[in-house]
């Protein structure tokens, strides 16, 4: 057993190639580190009402 503890959650921009090409895509990363206990589900959202194109809708997001 062990204490609680909320993640920290990091969220780090598209690098500038990306930025500056033609692709329709861009690349985001999420750090989430710092948790306990070690199991942990994230969720990208957008506007609060949810990420368009591909997500999981199976598992709601979820408040620590």
């Amino acid at each position: 057993t062990g204490i609680r503890h909320a993640p920290s959650v990091y969220l780090f921009p598209p690098p500038p190639e990306e930025i500056s090409s033609s692709l329709p895509t861009l690349s985001l990363t999420c750090l989430v580190r710092g948790f306990f206990p070690d199991s942990i589900d994230v969720q990208w959202q957008k506007n609060p009402g949810g990420a368009q194109g591909s997500q999981n809708p199976r598992n709601p997001p979820q408040n620590s």
